[in-house]
């Protein structure tokens, strides 16, 4: 600025001459003021780490970058206590969790928008906008006029809570802390403040508050501009992309070097004198090429590794062993960053070459970072001058402009968290049969869920008892390894041999999910169990036939006592039940839901919608095995004995010469006649034998049989039937 005003008011005093000596003497002045006085602009740690420090400086943001930010605002954390179970002699539980509210200032520029939001570097929101824990997020771009956020206008009063206008800032409301140990996650921000590319040129205009006074060359994907002057804030900028002052009729500008014009002839600004030789390089120096940098080594961030720390070198023809490294608090893609890199390491030997002319007072017209052009064509750049009396003394830097180009780099491999679209969840419940010893007292309702991608972590599930009841928190299911319905219907089969003819075509939510074959000998061992309906029943061969869908043979049917009597219609549901993730309903409330009026309430993780399902009557687990082996011997008098055996709900195995044990309180048997008979039955035994006399078979009509079932703790088993008549 001093440049332009001692030019003026030099042309008033002294015409010409009296312009060019103040424009030297402004120059200087300006030389002076603008001196750095040590590294005060962005560094590349700064943008990595979250602080809440009063007087922390809040970057202005270019183009897309990601930042941490500070923590301008917070509640204390927000303390919550579930009790569950108790009752029966049980102790209860209580459990605590955590959350927390806090405004995060982003930038002391206006943004457009707010992309992906990182927490303790896992993704907390992904391109897709869902978050992946509970909370309310609201962001404002920093505009002059933008409104107190409601949430601190309750918090510390409207009359006391700032706007921060021209700040842009995030706001988390309630945000869950249990998946960071109950402690506020370092968070940070993916901001696009202007749309496309930034330059040098539109960032320095911005900061300096003067439309086309910059100029640009080199794109950058993001800047982050900090400092205690507009100098330091665009030093980083100006130092890479080889920007310049220089003047003109439309006053001074900072451009790059290769577009601050055509080169002046230098032969121009000396007036020839009479009788005196004329002396023009008067001194011409050489530095040697040791004393030029090794390489050059450029720091930045890259966009292809969300915004982590990359770096590309070059190596400076002919430079010495030493190697200077660049930081540039820039997003540049690698291909890009390598170009300049290669740029700046061969513009490290332009100013190798040093040559002093001497001109007259018309030289001082030349701007300092101006190129000129001597007699044999070769291009300086105008770097200094000196002013003694009537001679002046330019100090010239041999210039070789470097072309722009992109050369091929690779970023490296990232390393990063993937970020799913959105998953849609899906929730079914199985009424398990008895699956271990002791027996049941409880129905066994097995919560089963999946995304349709991997990037769905789960459902929260609350019980409700009835419409009116309140829900009850029952945790988080995890995905389940395997979960999804027929594709087609399945025909019943055998119990006891090994079915090769029908199959289980399966569709699974998610495509990735998999199936595993297994030999016989792990089949019988109990591998691959599944539930199909009220079925369990186990596959030996897995065979994928499409995306998601697999085919299911060798099946072992009805085990642990189900019955595959039934055609499997196409949706029912399937779970492999070889996973821990799927949730069994709490014995306490399983009770409940035996009536058949309870229901689940379910969300996605982090989620708010509500999806409820009905929880129909179960109860397979607390229901005995029907017998088996019925058979009828006539006892020599027109009657006849009957017997049978037990089958266990806490044993489904096939024994050999032993009885299996009872699983129940007591052995209890109640045998009837089907269809009934007025005055006949039901007979009550306590063991699996039951004589039936010659009079009675007498008066049973034809086609009577007897149902035999044994009498559980909670129900009574599926009858066996023998015909007797």
């Amino acid at each position: 600025m001093a440049t332009l005003v001692l030019t003026v008011v030099g042309g008033f005093i002294g015409g010409p001459v009296g312009a060019a000596i103040g424009a030297s003497l402004g120059q200087q002045v300006d030389a002076a003021i603008f001196k750095p006085k040590g590294r005060e602009g962005p560094r590349l740690a700064d943008l990595k780490v979250q602080a809440s420090t009063y007087g922390q400086q809040i970057p202005q943001l270019f183009g897309t970058m990601r930042v941490a930010g500070s923590v301008i605002w917070a509640t204390d954390l927000i303390e919550r206590r579930t009790k569950s179970g108790g009752g029966k002699g049980r102790p209860s539980v209580t459990e605590y969790s955590y959350a927390v509210s806090l405004a995060i200032a982003l930038s002391s520029r206006p943004i457009r928008a707010i992309r992906r939001i990182w927490a303790d570097g896992n993704l907390l929101r992904g391109s897709s906008g869902t978050f992946q824990e509970r909370c309310i997020f609201r962001w404002h771009d920093g505009g002059e006029d933008q409104a107190v956020d409601p949430l601190i206008a309750s918090a510390i009063g409207p009359g006391s809570a700032s706007a921060f206008r021209g700040l842009a800032y995030a706001v988390f409301e309630e945000l869950e802390l249990g998946a960071f140990g109950n402690r506020i996650p370092s968070l940070t921000f993916e901001v696009e403040a202007d749309a496309g590319s930034v330059d040098a040129g539109m960032i320095g205009n911005a900061l300096l508050g003067e439309a086309g006074r910059c100029a640009g060359e080199w794109p950058f994907v993001g800047y982050a501009a900090s400092g205690d002057r507009a100098r330091d804030a665009l030093a980083p900028l100006f130092e890479v992309d080889g920007v310049r002052l220089a003047s003109g009729a439309g006053g001074w500008r900072l451009v790059p070097a290769t577009r601050a014009g055509a080169p002046l002839a230098l032969a121009g600004f000396r007036e020839a004198r009479r009788g005196e030789v004329e002396r023009d390089a008067i001194e011409r120096q050489r530095a040697p090429l040791a004393a030029l940098p090794g390489s050059i080594r450029l720091r930045h961030y890259e966009p292809e590794r969300d915004y982590q720390l990359g770096q590309q070198g070059s190596a400076v023809a002919g430079g010495g062993v030493r190697e200077e490294r660049i930081d540039l608090p820039a997003v540049l893609p690698a291909s890009s960053a390598r170009a300049l890199a290669q740029r700046l390491a061969a513009a490290a030997a332009d100013g190798r070459e040093t040559l002093v002319w001497q001109g007259d007072l018309t030289a001082l017209a030349l701007p300092v970072g101006r190129t000129v052009e001597l007699a044999d064509g070769s291009v300086w750049r105008l770097a200094g001058r000196n002013v003694r009396a009537s001679e002046i003394g330019l100090q010239l830097k041999r210039y070789q402009p470097v072309p722009v180009a992109e050369l091929p780099a690779a970023p490296g491999t990232p390393v990063r968290p993937p970020d799913w679209p959105d998953a849609t969840g899906t929730v079914m419940l199985f009424d398990l049969p008895n699956l271990g010893s002791p027996g049941a007292a409880a129905a066994q309702i097995l919560i089963a869920a999946a995304g349709s991608n991997d990037g769905w972590r789960g459902a929260d599930c609350w019980f409700v008892a009835a419409a009116d009841a309140e829900p009850v928190a029952i945790g988080t299911v995890r995905p389940a390894a395997a979960l999804g319905h027929l594709a087609e219907p399945l025909a019943p089969g055998s119990e006891y041999l090994i079915d090769r003819v029908h199959a289980a075509l399966v569709t699974l939510v998610n495509p990735s999910m998999t199936l595993e074959s297994v030999d016989d000998a792990a089949l019988l061992g109990g591998a691959n169990r599944a539930m199909l309906g009220a079925e369990m029943l186990q596959f030996g061969t897995a065979e994928p036939v499409g995306a998601g869908v697999w085919r299911l043979s060798r099946l072992l049917r009805g085990r642990a006592g189900t019955r595959c009597a039934a055609v499997h219609a196409a949706a029912t549901p399937f779970v492999l039940l070889d996973d821990s993730a799927p949730m069994l309903l709490p014995e306490a409330l399983a009770h409940v839901a035996e009536s058949g009026a309870a229901r689940l309430q379910w969300a996605s993780r982090g989620g708010t919608a509500m999806t409820e399902v009905a929880i129909a009557a179960a109860g397979a687990a607390l229901v005995p095995l029907a017998p088996i082996h019925g058979r009828i011997t006539p006892d020599g008098a027109g009657g006849m004995l009957l017997g049978w055996r037990r089958r266990s709900r806490v044993d489904t195995r096939w024994r050999d010469h032993v009885d299996l044990p009872v699983g129940e309180g007591r052995e209890a048997w109640r045998i009837s006649l089907s269809p009934p008979v007025a005055g006949i039955g039901p007979w009550e035994r306590a063991t699996p034998d039951l004589h039936i006399g010659a009079d009675i078979i007498a008066v049973l009509p034809p086609g009577t049989s007897v149902a035999i079932r044994q009498v559980g703790d909670f129900a009574p088993s599926p009858p066996m039937l023998l015909p007797v008549t």
